[in-house]
């Protein structure tokens, strides 16, 4: 079979058939570079962003999580069943090549390659029936498991049909071929054999000419209506993925939010109030969502009744970017309605933890988190919309650089009677002990600060602390979207840091620890900055203090997503002790306690509380002690306990208590 004769096309004289097939492939891309140069065209029209910096690791982070699809596998089933059909349309690729040259080219032969030729034939056949099985599994699971997960659409019914077209007209058609050249029967299309040999006896010679000529054009046509579904569907996300993936955050480091640059004339409004606010990299997040659903599974608020589904979120906005987009490319601004209260709930905004589960989930990289802040900021800084919490926090936060309007004079209360130094720029300690707000003035928090003190004098660490100096990093003001607050503090904070000669910081809060580690340097303040559980994991391995070992108790261990997911910091605090046991949502996929995104400072009036769903994964281990490596989880998950009358079975320790 490594050369086919194409007068079995011959439905259409040989002279006629390129033009006939020309004009359909031209027609076809025509209408498939309009469609999708003009979504490029919104692109360009959107806010620049820099996603070109390390293109050599983009583009090997591109070849694993896109060309290898490594986060599919995280759902084994429908992990290998997405796998499978990309992979081998991959392969199926050069096949698509020689039926176009076969239509072409009507009066010569395709590649006379030899057994290259052969086993490419073998391999394409294998895939085929790989291909086959995953189609017939996602029409299962769409039809008759129906996962919640996942929508049932006519179009994504239409795709698989087309796709089982594809596989049936290429099978058919290498049938028919041996018909007409029975001497050509061989082990390279087995397939087709089969088939051939089970039909063989019943169809005559005529039938299987016409077979030949039907399977031609319906697997060409089939490719040329694929292609042409796509810029106007989900599945785009074909062509879109790769260059998405391409452009991710692929420092994952929690450096996701950039700042805005409050003395530019030129805007009437900052964050993001309409579509077009947004980065172009945000914008290409909405053409590329697969609506596969994984980031609904893990998200916290919507796993609590919050009116937030991640997929849902992109789905909309992606619906009103499409809607929209003609007003857009015509310069027509004013047509262009505002996002928040239209195309997306003010609650749906405010329900975000920004716990970073569903970028973690999702196959093809399309990130959230900086997308609700963009929209907190547009609410919060343009159209004064927020939350009623948020009036005394931020009140607080600007007059008393804490957001619960204790006094700045007494932050450094907690320390009375502990021998603490305070910061000497004249005679520095070799780390600055950063307490943060909740281990500063939270009664529950200033004996996780009073643990940490302990450890660190018992291991003779050379520290101090700021004082009454210190202030609020503006990670809530941030998370809430009031990013001129947090300018304000940051600054303040990184000109008091580099002025009092700080080089090493700890801080036992993760969100403390991730603004002075990725945000900080954008205000030119750059330190080492360490989380309390890897200078823990340090004194450990030295020798300086030792793990605990808790035989008589069952102690699991909570991640902190910002700890956890957004700075990649799983295994320091699990060096605290020897006995620490596994939940079965633990590292990356680790349930959120439901304090981050500032949203510690509201209450949950919607659905039941996210800390309770935790909990309730915490208690499958029916563990004597959970602990903790953040001090917000602390709370959240002991208000939880007393809430589901557990506190008095249970005891919530930070790592530092656990070692003390």
């Amino acid at each position: 079979m490594n050369g086919i004769p194409n007068r079995a096309i011959n439905w259409i004289s040989p002279e006629m058939q390129p033009w006939v097939l020309g004009g359909l492939t031209l027609l076809s891309i025509a209408f498939f570079t309009n469609k999708i140069w003009s979504k490029i065209k919104v692109l360009r029209l959107a806010q620049p962003e820099n996603r070109f910096e390390n293109p050599g690791k983009r583009f090997l982070h591109m070849l694993w999580v896109a060309f290898a699809q490594a986060k599919l596998f995280k759902r084994a089933q429908s992990g290998w069943m997405h796998a499978f059909i990309f992979w081998g349309f991959c392969v199926l690729l050069l096949r698509a090549v020689q039926f176009f040259i076969i239509g072409f080219f009507p009066t010569t032969q395709f590649l006379q390659l030899g057994p290259l030729w052969s086993t490419y034939l073998l391999l394409k056949d294998f895939f085929i029936a790989l291909i086959f099985l995953a189609v017939g599994f996602a029409i299962f699971r769409r039809t008759v498991l129906k996962p919640n997960r996942l929508t049932l659409s006519i179009e994504g019914l239409m795709i698989l049909g087309l796709i089982a077209l594809i596989l049936i007209s290429d099978i058919v058609f290498d049938a028919a071929f041996l018909n007409e050249n029975p001497k050509a029967f061989s082990w390279e299309a087995p397939l087709g054999a089969s088939l051939y040999l089970v039909f063989s006896g019943f169809l005559e010679n005529t039938t299987w000419t016409a077979l030949h000529n039907l399977s031609y054009w319906v697997h060409v046509s089939s490719i040329l209506i694929f292609i042409n579904i796509l810029p106007n569907s989900k599945h785009l996300h074909v062509i879109a993925s790769f260059p998405n993936v391409f452009f991710a955050n692929i420092a994952k480091n929690g450096k996701q939010i950039h700042r805005i640059d409050f003395e530019d004339e030129s805007k009437e409004e900052f964050g993001v109030v309409r579509i077009q606010d947004f980065s172009w990299k945000r914008l290409l997040d909405f053409y590329t969502c697969t609506e596969c659903g994984r980031c609904d599974l893990v998200c916290p608020a919507l796993n609590s009744s919050k009116p937030l589904s991640p997929k849902e979120f992109t789905v909309d906005l992606r619906n009103h970017l499409n809607g929209i987009s003609s007003s857009l490319i015509d310069g027509n601004s004013e047509a262009i309605p505002a996002l928040a209260g239209n195309a997306i709930l003010d609650e749906t905004i405010w329900s975000c933890t920004t716990c970073g589960a569903c970028e973690e989930e999702c196959p093809v990289e399309i990130e959230y988190v900086n997308k609700m802040i963009d929209l907190r900021r547009g609410l919060v800084l343009s159209e004064d919309r927020f939350p009623q919490e948020f009036n005394n926090a931020f009140k607080s936060l600007e007059v008393n650089s804490n957001p619960w309007g204790f006094g700045q004079d007494s932050r450094a209360d907690w320390a009375e009677g502990l021998d603490v130094k305070i910061w000497d720029k004249n005679n520095p300690s070799e780390y600055l002990y950063f307490v943060g707000c909740n281990g500063s003035f939270d009664s529950r928090g200033k004996k996780i600060s009073t643990s940490v003190v302990k450890l660190l004098k018992q291991a003779e660490v050379d520290f101090s602390i700021l004082g009454n100096c210190e202030k609020c990093t503006g990670d809530p003001a941030r998370r809430a979207g009031n990013e001129y607050l947090f300018e304000m503090l940051a600054t303040d904070n990184a000109e008091l840091l580099k002025e009092s000669g700080v080089t090493k910081i700890v801080t036992h809060c993760p969100h403390c620890f991730n603004s002075l580690k990725n945000e900080y340097p954008d205000f030119d303040a750059h330190f080492e900055v360490l989380h309390h559980s890897e200078l823990l994991e340090s004194l450990i391995n030295n020798g300086k203090v030792e793990a605990a070992s808790r035989t008589q108790e069952t102690v699991v261990f909570h991640d902190s997503c910002y700890l956890g997911r957004h700075n990649n910091i799983y295994d320091p605090p699990r060096k605290v002790s020897n006995d620490l046991k596994e939940v079965e949502n633990s590292r990356e996929r680790g349930t959120c306690c439901g304090a981050g995104g500032a949203r510690f400072l509201l209450e949950e009036k919607t659905g039941t509380r996210m800390s309770h769903n935790r909990i309730d994964e915490l208690m499958e281990s029916n563990p004597d002690t959970i602990a903790v490596s953040c001090p917000f989880c602390v709370l959240m998950i002991e208000d939880g306990l007393k809430a589901k009358k557990l506190d008095t079975q249970v005891k919530v320790k930070d790592i530092s208590e656990i070692l003390t």
